[in-house]
């Protein structure tokens, strides 16, 4: 399908916004749930990560190739605000949020189908991390979306928070149904085929709150039982797959100005390396404390409710250094599967996405 690079671009970029949504699709939904008499069937999917939630509606035909969906993209909506564990201390916020992508989803499918459309919302590292530091408020967002959600005509399947190792696998066939790794449509044959050559990509996500890779090992691992397995048109994948909670673009930043606040001790004006030279942000110590990322004890510092104002220096060099100090590489030891704070990994391959 991708005979140049514009088109190779374009995949590229819906595979990293797709964020394992058809993953979830074709992973998740079970025969018995999409038994529609007609032709085309639909299915709903939230993502629900730290920073924000987006509704897909998806459609495929009722005839599977090989057992696994071809499916097309009808609808992306964005939901206003940020992502559902924001609302732990208004937890019917978080239902009333999805209302807007939920009326414009009804607008796409058919009446006659709607109340057999299987509707999910898979929740991502932000709601592991609200579980981890508080399970009650995790569990009362859930059950207001799920609240919201039921009061639609749709066949509402659950509102999960998925494990970073789904995470990261639903991210990987993602990607690779996208670049059309698994099946692709035959002009010559009037079908989907498995490509001759085909090329399995691993995927990176790097998101707010968690980061993932995933991947096909080459050779063997230490404990296959670990891996994750999949039959996707016919055939078998077994992957490794690992997610590092608190890696995430946004914990990481956090994470990064309390190391170099810490390290300052007790001075209200630091330096902060990765900020573009005279930038500055001032920020709340107590600020810390909203997410088990940051909120650690650490005796060289205690964190108060001082305010303390991070000075931007534009340095590459002192940026990679202090971000380098957030990762524990000597907990590997001398082992070679492994990639930093004692976490196994077998050694990569092929290209990543």
């Amino acid at each position: 399908m991708f005979t140049n690079k514009k088109h190779f671009t374009i995949a590229i970029i819906g595979a990293l916004v797709a964020l394992a949504i058809i993953a979830l699709v074709l992973s998740l939904v079970k025969t018995e749930d999409v038994n529609l008499p007609p032709t085309v069937k639909y299915g709903m999917v939230f993502d629900a990560g730290s920073s924000h939630t987006s509704l897909f509606v998806y459609k495929w035909d009722s005839d599977k190739e090989n057992d696994t969906g071809v499916v097309s993209q009808t609808l992306s909506c964005d939901v206003q605000g940020q992502g559902i564990s924001s609302y732990a201390n208004d937890p019917p916020k978080a239902g009333d949020s999805l209302r807007e992508c939920l009326d414009k989803a009804l607008k796409v499918v058919p009446a006659a189908k709607q109340r057999d459309v299987p509707t999910y919302l898979g929740a991502t590292a932000g709601m592991r991390l609200l579980r981890e530091q508080n399970s009650s408020a995790a569990d009362q967002v859930l059950a207001e979306v799920a609240k919201t959600m039921r009061e639609y005509p749709m066949a509402f399947k659950g509102a999960h928070i998925l494990t970073g190792e789904e995470e990261g696998a639903y991210g990987w066939i993602t990607i690779n149904y996208l670049l059309d790794s698994f099946t692709k449509y035959s002009p010559k044959a009037h079908t989907w085929v498995r490509p001759e050559a085909a090329n399995i990509f691993g995927a990176l996500d790097l998101g707010g709150a968690s980061t993932q890779i995933s991947f096909v090992p080459e050779g063997s691992m230490i404990n296959w039982n670990e891996a994750s397995k999949f039959t996707l048109y016919g055939y078998n994948y077994s992957i490794y797959t690992h997610s590092y909670l608190c890696y995430g673009q946004n914990e990481m930043v956090k994470r990064l100005a309390k190391e170099l606040i810490v390290e300052s001790s007790s001075s209200t004006r630091v330096d902060h390396p990765c900020y573009p030279k005279d930038y500055n942000e001032t920020v709340s110590l107590s600020s810390f404390r909203t997410s088990p990322c940051t909120n650690q004890s650490d005796p060289r510092l205690t964190l108060g409710d001082r305010n303390v104002t991070l000075e931007g220096r534009g340095n590459a060099s002192g940026c990679l250094a202090a971000i380098k100090k957030l990762f524990n590489f000597s907990a590997c030891g001398q082992s070679q599967d492994c990639t930093f704070d004692g976490v196994y990994q077998p050694p990569v391959r092929g290209q990543f996405i």
